[in-house]
């Protein structure tokens, strides 16, 4: 994990330069963020801090990145390409990632009791360990 200090010019240039450079349109989202792959898209809130910029790299890891998998797994997934893509990851932005898994988690549960014939996530999925 690279945890050298956060420089938000940077931080918000790089997300600019990825959806620039992969022709993906960014709107403004009011709170957290949202991807839309197939349109090539991301809704995100102005990169102001580490948490934004991890919420920023998430939602590209969704356009960009390998996304296959139930829901609980694209989720991950995002998490993952979005900390191996970042010019820093710091204990904020590891917060981050760990809150939003533990919503997802906790959403997939949820639909788990309510469905029991369908699979949303397992007992012994590697989600688990990076929600903790």
């Amino acid at each position: 994990m690279n945890t050298n200090a956060f420089d938000l010019d940077a931080a918000a240039s790089h997300i600019a330069s990825f959806a620039e450079s992969h022709d993906i349109e960014i709107i403004s989202h009011s709170s957290g963020g949202r991807a839309y792959r197939r349109k090539k898209r991301i809704a995100i809130r102005p990169v102001k801090s580490p948490v934004t910029y991890a919420i920023a790299l998430h939602e590209l890891g969704h356009v960009l990145g390998h996304q296959c998998g139930r829901r609980i797994d694209r989720e991950l997934q995002a998490w993952e390409w979005a900390k191996a893509n970042a010019l820093v990851w710091v204990r904020r932005m590891e917060d981050a990632k760990r809150d939003g898994l533990r919503s997802y988690v906790a959403w997939a549960e949820r639909k788990q009791r309510r469905f029991p014939d369908r699979v949303f996530i397992t007992p012994e999925h590697p989600v688990y360990e990076q929600a903790r």
